[in-house]
């Protein structure tokens, strides 16, 4: 006796226009989108550490800068005056041509394929956007940090001569051919004392190092050990984990040293002080990096976009292409947030 057919409920078909391997799995993209984002999420270190806007159109935003006034006290009938000008700047961030990140599957292949090669791929794709992306902001990073001439030199009120310095960044060089582990905590040290003198928020300070730095910091018993940390565990030498020190969160990322960077033909930088910067820098002495998130500013016109080819595509080349791509734009927003600890031997 024949059996009735059955109704299916079919997970990939959009308002229920099927009867094609097109329309059967339409809906079934959003795996690559997904994983893709996670896999980006899960990689960049500094997606949460910075300022980020989003535009909806434009080739570039402006960040204006403005310095400070002055308070004095008035003599008893005398005429209260205004200041003048303040001491005003800005920072323009341009938009970058797309990053993208590709990969061409050969449908053969995949036949053969004894695992979701797609999957594998498409998390690939998430992971080397999440690297360029935390590349490009610690070079800002240390661009920041080697700052040396503010942009607010003009128009200071009286008795506001530091004010300069306040928009410089901050290098800190332990110099030393075999650092100690307390050699790097005096340094953080040194980056949470850089930052405080240039009155910058305590809240969202990080250091993100090397692992070979990161893994030193953690062997200081000043770092872990309970006697210098009263309110409780900071960290774990079993575990290889330590949370804070000196007020900053402590991170590790292989994306530190870089060594000599020049910046790829894509990228259109930022507006500092009237100057166009791309970040085109040296980072072979580069250990760590100790910043607060008003540092860097990161614009997105386009943010992670993924896609993939159809039935056209796949009939020229017998194969599927799998992209992942956002157009953004990076920039030092306040140097006087960034500090750079190197080591020159």
């Amino acid at each position: 006796m024949a059996m009735d057919p059955i109704t299916l409920s079919r997970g990939g078909v959009i308002n229920g226009d099927s009867g094609t391997w097109a329309k059967d799995n339409a809906l079934f993209l959003k795996v690559f989108s997904g994983e893709v984002l996670t896999a980006f999420k899960r990689i960049c270190v500094f997606g949460d550490m910075i300022q980020k806007r989003s535009i909806s159109s434009g080739r570039s935003a402006q960040f204006p800068v403005t310095g400070r006034f002055t308070a004095d006290w008035q003599s008893p009938g005398s005429f209260v005056s205004g200041q003048g000008d303040m001491a005003q700047n800005e920072v323009i961030i341009k938009i970058d041509q797309y990053l993208t990140a590709a990969a061409d599957i050969y449908d053969l292949d995949e036949a053969k394929a004894a695992y979701d090669i797609r999957s594998i791929y498409s998390t690939e794709l998430g992971e080397a956007l999440a690297r360029a992306w935390d590349k490009r902001i610690a070079r800002l990073l240390a661009i920041g940090a080697r700052t040396s001439t503010g942009d607010l030199t003009a128009d200071l009120p009286a008795g506001l001569s530091p004010d300069d310095p306040y928009r410089t960044g901050t290098v800190v060089d332990i110099n030393k051919a075999a650092p100690t582990a307390d050699d790097l905590v005096a340094a953080v040290f040194a980056a949470a004392e850089a930052l405080d003198s240039k009155d910058i928020s305590k809240e969202n300070r990080c250091v993100v190092c090397t692992p070979e730095s990161f893994y030193t910091l953690i062997q200081s018993s000043r770092a872990v050990n309970f006697d210098f940390n009263q309110q409780g565990s900071n960290g774990s030498y079993s575990e290889g984990q330590i949370a804070k020190l000196a007020g900053f969160s402590i991170y590790s990322s292989n994306n530190i040293a870089q060594g000599n960077v020049t910046a790829g033909s894509g990228e259109a930088g930022y507006v500092f002080n009237g100057s166009d910067v791309v970040s085109t820098v040296n980072m072979t002495n580069t250990k760590m990096l100790a910043f607060q998130r008003n540092g860097i500013g990161a614009v997105t016109l386009k943010d992670i976009q993924m896609s993939q080819t159809g039935n056209d595509y796949e009939v020229m080349y017998n194969s599927t292409k799998l992209k992942a791509q956002y157009a953004a734009g990076f920039g030092v927003l306040r140097p006087e947030c960034c500090v750079e600890i190197s080591n020159s031997q």
